[in-house]
């Protein structure tokens, strides 16, 4: 009975819960194409994420690169609703592999270790990598942080600001290269207007210029 609960039941619990980080140890199934680097989104570093260590909602320590899930949804890409099972599996991460169902011990204690970054994906001397370098200086992805020791409308106009400088590297690199929004989120991760509107935060038109600011919470009575 013990080693019937260690046993993958193809529940897909874990698979509509999203896509895994990938480790080092995953770094061939790229190169050889089982995983693309356009079906990949990068967190970066100071982001926040969920950690299931502590059920909670966490700035990131480590820049992480997971698998998509489906359209808006949190659903691996690579699991297949109709035969509910992975597209992938002879070929699945590290991550997949370590989890048995109903013990997570194992798993837990992988996070945060040994995980793979952009640079070990992309070529040493493609220029992309100064792209994403500047991306880095020009828009840190801590922007909880930066909430949460500033405050009031100089705090806002520099969160427009970085947003804006965000969407322009975005562009620049769209327009040059004709990449599509899924390499762009491995690129660059997710844009930082998307991350702000899940902050708290909302665009507001003022005058014909668009700008953020806090979105005030709804009344009970509302």
């Amino acid at each position: 009975m013990k080693e019937t609960k260690k046993q993958c039941r193809q529940c897909g619990t874990c698979c509509r819960k999203g896509g895994p980080a990938l480790s080092r140890e995953d770094i061939l199934l790229v190169r050889q194409g089982y995983i693309r680097h356009d079906q990949l989104i990068t967190i970066r570093r100071g982001e926040t994420g969920y950690n299931p260590a502590t059920g909670r909602l966490e700035p990131v320590p480590v820049e992480l690169l997971k698998i998509r899930g489906k359209g808006a949804g949190w659903t691996c890409l690579f699991f297949d609703e109709e035969d509910n099972g992975c597209t992938i599996y002879a070929h699945r991460p590290v991550t997949c592999r370590i989890l048995q169902c109903r013990q997570p011990e194992a798993l837990l204690a992988t996070i945060y270790r040994d995980t793979l970054s952009r640079a070990e994906l992309i070529n040493p001397d493609d220029p992309i990598l100064a792209v994403i370098d500047r991306h880095e200086r020009t828009c840190p992805g801590d922007l909880a942080a930066m909430l949460a020791e500033r405050g009031g409308t100089e705090d806002i106009a520099l969160l427009t600001e970085l947003v804006r400088a965000d969407l322009a590297i975005r562009g620049e690199v769209a327009q040059q290269a004709g990449i599509s929004l899924e390499m762009e989120f491995f690129l660059f991760g997710r844009p930082l207007f998307k991350q702000l509107t899940g902050m708290g935060m909302e665009w507001v038109d003022e005058n014909g210029e668009l700008r953020f600011k806090r979105r005030k919470k709804s009344s009970m009575s509302d």
